[in-house]
């Protein structure tokens, strides 16, 4: 199961709808209208994950039934208990910090093999992210998360759009391509050509008063460059 998720994400396109949501019910909302507009993975964002705890994560999963759901644990430490809480919650991908030490990395891969399910490592405030996806490359690592943070959006006025070249040197290490960060329409049809295998969107969908038709708008574009 989790080698032919891998190949499945691996040689697709596909939208991410991240639920960065403290309360169960908004998120459920949300999580209801991007299933029914065909988004391929639902995102337990990190603040949801911490609010909720594993019973939230199962109350998504109820809700996208065999929708492939991500767990935005951002690992930090004791990586081989954390992918126990996101099997437990119903999760098939788990994250990691790409910054933590590798034994960290180790240990998570480690446990989530055993699982059966994918670990990401988001690089969000690695320096030379080219340099350290490969290095998770050899640790095991299946999907490598560029991940521009809120915080530096605001601060530096950039996105993950301005990272073309490192998309592009990435995706030659035969791993999952996941981008986030200040992603719309407009972003990903100027990436749509780019070799990214995932389009994570958070507010640009869960903040619109009709979350379904922001969701299927961003499906179409990328379900157009599939043919």
């Amino acid at each position: 199961m989790k080698s032919e998720l891998f190949d499945s994400l691996k040689k697709g396109k596909n939208l991410q709808v991240a639920l960065d949501f403290i309360r169960i019910e908004d998120a459920i909302k949300v999580a209801e209208a991007s299933v029914k507009a065909r988004a391929s993975i639902i995102e337990v964002g990190t603040p949801l994950v911490k609010s909720c705890g594993i019973e939230g994560m199962r109350k998504i999963k109820e809700t996208v039934g065999d929708r492939i759901m991500l767990a935005d644990t951002k690992t930090a430490d004791a990586g081989d208990v954390e992918a126990i809480v996101a099997k437990e919650g119903g999760a098939n991908i788990m994250t990691v910090l790409g910054i933590m030490d590798d034994s960290t990395i180790r240990s998570a891969v480690q446990k989530a093999s055993e699982l059966g399910i994918l670990v990401q490592a988001d690089l969000i405030n690695v320096e030379n992210v080219v340099s350290r996806a490969k290095q998770l490359k050899s640790l095991g690592v299946d999907i490598i998360g560029l991940h521009v943070g809120l915080d530096v959006q605001k601060t530096r006025g950039i996105t993950v759009a301005n990272m073309t070249k490192e998309i592009k040197e990435i995706s030659e290490m035969n791993v999952i391509v996941s981008v986030a960060g200040g992603l719309n329409k407009e972003r990903i049809q100027s990436l749509i050509d780019l070799p990214i295998n995932i389009f994570v969107v958070g507010g640009a969908i869960t903040r619109k008063s009709d979350p379904y038709s922001a969701t299927a708008e961003i499906v179409n574009i990328i379900n157009e460059k599939r043919q």
